[in-house]
């Protein structure tokens, strides 16, 4: 019987690993870049997502999937002046029964600072929480948190 339970068993995991790799858990890339023009810092935060694959933007309500959000609060010597958000598309979500704006390919966000001291240095991170969804079959990632060096 033992003998039997682990054959069974290594057939299962030998199937299960078979199937890992068309799983993808990660559908969407970010990266990051920081610019200086004057006494104003730029951030450019880039998405790429994969085909079928999108990322909440904003809700229109209070329930529903978590939407993108900046925490500014861990940046020294910087104050937040703007965000430049990219085009969305809409929809209203009868699962969650709200209006969703969200994106697809790609997408990009500005986040303007004003440099307060421009003898002091400015340095820190923001954090950065986005929650990614599966056209095709509606499965939804939990949310991700990524921290975006500014320096």
């Amino acid at each position: 019987m033992t003998k039997k339970l682990i054959t069974v068993f290594s057939f299962f995991l030998i199937f299960a690993s078979i199937d890992l790799p068309a799983q993808n858990l990660d559908p969407v890339k970010i990266e990051s870049s920081t610019s200086v023009s004057g006494d104003t810092l730029t951030v450019l935060v880039e998405f790429s997502i994969e085909e079928n694959w999108m990322v909440y933007d904003s809700l229109g309500g209070e329930v529903g999937p978590i939407p993108i959000s900046f925490d500014h609060n861990a940046i020294l010597n910087l104050e937040f002046i703007s965000i430049k958000k990219p085009k969305t598309k809409h929809k209203y979500d009868d699962i969650f029964e709200v209006d969703l704006w969200y994106f697809t390919n790609k997408a990009s966000y500005e986040l303007s600072y004003i440099i307060t001291d421009s003898n002091l240095p400015y340095l820190g991170v923001v954090s950065l929480e986005f929650m990614s969804c599966n056209l095709i079959n509606g499965v939804c990632l939990p949310p991700k948190l990524v921290d975006i060096p500014v320096k």
